[in-house]
């Protein structure tokens, strides 16, 4: 079915919602941010991201809908509480478009009261990074304005350590594939010590996605993951919500 029409109408009204699920420390359960997470009318074909940005490409309108996302997500985390990160996807053909500079100035985040220093921008590992040199370049300009950089995926990707050694990010979010049943899979959990290691000796925060069960959380928590998020902690909703008691109960307990 042809959804063009539809796209274009949601590019010229904006129409594009944004849900917030949280990230949170493995260590105690307190909150360390959001990420930001996009979604199209209710009750639409193109309801979907996935479904968005495959229509985008076709159109040869990516960088549109990603604006689209970003201004989004931004204006609707003014009052997000200054201490707490927010992540924000970005595909890294999109990072390196001139435009990009234009969306993510100084003056557009204070209009909306975010430090540049609360802002992770979430490299994809799905989308192949071709030149590196170049690409690590561009990263060097926003870190050195103080936005920081996760690795999205990580696991689940086309270069794997090549772009963690690369990009050298403040943090490495792990694909929900590595971490699903990873309780029942001793081979997932030997992936993830030697994560826990490269992160313990390089400063990078691991962030667990996905997890779906107290078994995984508790699991993670004894290999020594920083932090995660998943439905089992907190679904994505469309206000900033805080994770329930008795999950950061948990959290505490199976610290101990």
């Amino acid at each position: 079915m042809d959804y063009i029409k539809e796209f274009e109408d949601i590019l010229h009204t904006g129409t594009i919602s944004t849900l917030f699920q949280p990230i949170v420390s493995l260590k105690d359960g307190n909150l360390i941010g959001y990420e930001a997470l996009s979604r199209g009318p209710k009750d639409s074909p193109l309801f979907s991201p996935l479904a968005l940005l495959k229509v985008a490409a076709q159109q040869n309108k990516l960088w549109d809908l990603e604006l689209l996302f970003r201004t989004k997500a931004i204006e609707k985390a003014c009052d997000i509480r200054s201490d707490l990160l927010l992540f924000l996807n970005v595909d890294p053909n999109i990072i390196k478009d001139i435009h990009f500079k234009k969306g993510f100035t100084k003056e557009f985040l204070s209009k909306h009261n975010i430090s540049p220093k609360s802002i992770i921008f979430e490299i994809t590992e799905r989308t192949a990074i071709e030149d590196y040199k170049s690409f690590t370049a561009i990263l060097k300009n926003y870190t050195d304005q103080g936005y920081k950089i996760a690795i999205d995926d990580t696991g689940a990707g086309y270069s794997g350590m090549r772009t963690i050694t690369e990009t050298k990010p403040h943090y490495i979010k792990i694909d929900m594939d590595l971490i699903r049943d990873i309780d029942k899979d001793f081979f997932k959990q030997a992936i993830i010590k030697a994560f826990v290691y490269l992160a313990n000796t390089t400063n990078i925060k691991l962030i667990a996605e996905g997890i779906e069960t107290k078994e995984e959380l508790q699991i993670l928590i004894q290999l020594g993951i920083h932090a995660g998020q998943g439905y089992f902690l907190q679904k994505p909703e469309y206000t900033f919500k805080e994770i329930p008691q008795k999950i950061k109960d948990l959290i505490v307990k199976y610290n101990k």
